[in-house]
């Protein structure tokens, strides 16, 4: 069994993994938008998801716009502050820049990663992995489907992410604001038109929670119309993008 967090700006949330199931422990909002609120929504989760000796791994997917792809060449050229530093428009300190290896892409995710997620979760669970919510999507897309186009995209409160894989390489990888469905839709059709997908592709639709779901489907509903999408097979997974956290423990 393993337990799953999720970190995003808007909200904390625990899961276990059991198998294939993925069960909802705890979520809470973070209506406390500094550093200790944040530690403490977390802590506050960690306890809600009861004795943690009954989990054999422990994994946490980080959501935060403040990331960058890089080549494997580039990144043994550079420091990892240094090159989060060319794409982020504001200053990160050193002590809150964190970086994943894709081995499988030949390339580096660095991302901002601040120190309370860290100082939080080691001292609850020594053991936890914590990486880039992109970071396992991406690990996902050199698995299951053989189908060389294809999307992700996983809605948050707020914010959602997007990767799309075409023939067999990686094109696209961003996060975005958003305010409604409409928002999502506009994106995506602009993504679709600069990578000139209009042939047979799948996109997978992901999020956690009540509303987040009905916003799923809304924007499956949405897509349905529009005549870009009309080959786009679209599938709602809810929770199924946090099961790709078990391929990196």
């Amino acid at each position: 069994m393993q337990l799953l967090i999720e970190i995003t700006q808007q909200s904390i949330a625990a899961f276990q993994l059991i198998g294939s199931e993925v069960q909802l422990l705890e979520k809470v909002l973070c209506t406390k938008k500094t550093e200790v609120g944040y530690k403490e929504t977390l802590t506050q989760v960690i306890e809600k998801a009861g004795n943690l000796d009954r989990f054999e791994n422990f994994s946490c997917s980080y959501f935060g716009q403040e990331f960058s792809l890089v080549p494997n060449a580039l990144f043994a050229a550079s420091s990892p502050e240094k090159l989060l530093q060319y794409s982020v428009h504001k200053t990160i300190s050193k002590e809150d820049v964190e970086y994943n290896r894709l081995p499988e892409w030949s390339s580096v995710i660095v991302y901002q990663l601040p120190m309370w997620v860290k100082s939080v979760l080691i001292m609850k669970a020594p053991r936890i992995v914590i990486q880039h919510e992109i970071a396992h999507v991406l690990r996902f897309l050199t698995t299951g489907s053989l189908i060389p186009l294809r999307s992700h995209l996983i809605i948050h409160e707020e914010q959602f992410s997007l990767v799309v894989r075409k023939d067999g390489n990686l094109t696209h990888a961003s996060i975005q604001e958003y305010q409604s469905e409409e928002d999502i839709v506009y994106h995506l059709a602009t993504v679709f038109n600069q990578l000139e997908i209009t042939t047979k592709n799948e996109l997978f639709l992901h999020g956690t929670g009540e509303n987040i779901e009905k916003s799923l489907q809304k924007l499956a509903e949405q897509l349905k119309k529009i005549n870009l999408f009309e080959h786009t097979k679209v599938e709602q997974q809810a929770s199924n993008h946090l099961q790709y956290q078990s391929l990196c423990v």
